[in-house]
């Protein structure tokens, strides 16, 4: 099925049921569903859009915004998520490399529109989610006359339904494609592995366009409710789960640590939360078990990628909390255990399938992994050689199942000729109480090629002294992966969906060098 054919199937079974809240609209799925079909009708006889071409939703987290989405799947168009908070000369890169159709946008961004106007020359169709322009029709005035029942061909399940950019946090960004079977498996494993059901409220404050909006997917195809909030701000975070009385919430680490950190955290209700999931990138273990100590038994961490989608693996707390109420910290420092739409392997360069406890890349066999890299065969056959998804993440399995990220190959710092790993460096720094999130990375230096050079964003008000961060990472890493240098920064650049942009940093100290390695 597409993902709008779940939507319908839930207004279908829950018509009363709340689908979509934010600051100005809310809809049930009885009054969900004849606007997506308007809008699914209008793209493919006003607009003329023929199945398989491409439409953008260019907008800040709004309900109508996400009307639009499952509109443009129910047309059997292809979606384009484009998050709003990318600079404006990254997005019409992006509109111009997947040769875009049609833009649907909200009014805030209307200076932004007017560039891709003049320099998106496939774009032909511009739409205004909430108010009429000179130049761009109204979604509402657009639907108001189109038949509220769209009449769907028989899915193929193999036809693109999403195109995505990679996050590009560590390089330039890739496209990849999607199918409706992808999209299919992706749904039924958030409802095999993460608490949704009908009637559960999910909190969207990252961005629709990424994993919270991925992850709202799988709550409406259960019958919950997406309460939209524009963004990341801790206290209107705080508001919404105390008031609202929401049951999950999707955040990048950055995020969770933003509310961990916050001074009112311990003093609001949060016992109707069902899981906080966390993805993007590890959490180290004490900032986990910090965080299971103050909103209890509802963490949850899922790991996938642009390419595989999420979860194919996933750790929930009957996997790290102890008959005894205690924690397992050796659980808590993995990324859990493969779903069970999914197969996880080790594997070493050669394609060997490595046993437990060794050391080698990620590799992933799902329904989930994505059809192809857009325009990019190359790549394609690069990333699935041996017959598997290769992740260039590097992890051991253990006895178990339980599988730990070590690295990303792209990551890899080679100081001295000694291959390090950041990330386990990353885990142990963020761990520390007076740290709000860090980065590690490799730095010119003249003898040994690169040095590990840790860079940190400490929590507002607290100190520490960089030898204490040293001595730490010695006593419990060896001397070898300790870094040479501790930098704070006031402020570590984040992605729009909260991920450290390590190449921005990294660019900081290699700009001016002759070589990048």
């Amino acid at each position: 099925m597409r993902f709008s054919d779940y939507f319908d199937a839930a207004a279908s079974r829950c018509p009363n049921n709340l689908v979509l809240i934010d600051d100005n609209d809310s809809y049930t799925y009885k009054e969900a569903k004849p606007y997506v079909h308007k809008i699914a009708n209008t793209l493919r006889t006003k607009c003329g859009l023929l199945a398989g071409q491409k439409v953008a939703v260019y907008s800040p987290n709004k309900a109508k915004a996400f009307l639009s989405v499952l509109g443009t799947n129910r047309a059997d168009l292809v979606w384009f998520p484009v998050n709003a908070g990318n600079a404006i000369e990254t997005n019409i890169e992006l509109f111009n490399f997947f040769e875009i159709d049609c833009l649907i946008f909200d009014s805030s961004l209307d200076e932004n529109v007017a560039k891709v106007r003049q320099q998106c020359p496939t774009i032909k169709h511009f739409i205004c989610l909430d108010r009429s322009t000179e130049e761009s029709a109204f979604m509402d005035d657009l639907v108001v006359d189109a038949a509220d029942e769209y009449v769907s061909e028989k899915v193929d399940p193999m036809a693109m339904a999403i195109v995505m950019a990679t996050g590009g946090t560590t390089g330039p960004s890739k496209g990849v494609v999607h199918n409706h079977k992808n999209f299919e498996c992706f749904i039924s494993n958030i409802m095999l592995s993460l608490p949704v059901d009908e009637n559960d409220t999910n909190l969207v404050v990252a961005p629709m366009t990424h994993a919270a909006g991925m992850f709202g997917l799988g709550c409406i195809a259960a019958g919950g409710c997406l309460r939209m909030l524009p963004g990341f701000i801790p206290d209107s975070v705080i508001e919404a789960i105390d008031i609202h009385k929401i049951q999950s919430i999707f955040l990048p680490p950055a995020a969770l640590y933003g509310l961990l950190a916050h001074p009112r955290i311990k003093d609001i209700d949060t016992s109707s939360l069902k899981a906080i999931v966390i993805g993007a990138s590890p959490v180290s273990p004490e900032r986990y078990s910090e965080a299971t100590a103050v909103f209890g038994p509802v963490m949850y961490e899922v790991y996938g990628q642009t390419e595989n989608l999420f979860p194919v693996i996933v750790k929930s707390p009957k996997d790290y909390i102890n008959e005894d109420g205690s924690l397992n910290m050796d659980v808590l420092r993995s990324a859990g255990r493969a779903t069970k739409h999914a197969h996880i392997e080790i594997m070493d360069p050669q394609g060997n399938i490595l046993p437990s406890g060794e050391k080698g890349e990620i590799v992933v066999r799902c329904g989930s992994v994505m059809n192809c890299y857009y325009n990019n065969p190359e790549a394609t056959a690069e990333v699935s050689k041996f017959g598997w998804h290769h992740t260039t993440d590097v992890g051991i399995k253990d006895e178990r199942g339980f599988i730990t990220i070590v690295d990303r190959l792209k990551d890899m710092i080679i100081s001295g000729g000694f291959n390090v790993y950041p990330v386990e460096i990353e885990n142990l720094i963020n761990g520390i109480d007076e740290v709000m999130v860090s980065t590690v990375i490799g730095t010119p230096h003249e003898k040994w090629g690169e040095q590990i050079t840790a860079v940190i964003e400490l929590k507002p008000g607290k100190t520490i002294e960089p030898e204490k961060i040293r001595v730490l990472c010695k006593e419990t890493l060896g001397s070898i992966k300790a870094p040479k240098e501790v930098i704070f920064w006031d402020k570590i650049p984040l992605s729009p969906v909260g991920k450290v942009l390590k190449r921005e940093v990294r660019e900081t100290f290699w700009k001016d060098q002759d070589r990048q390695v």
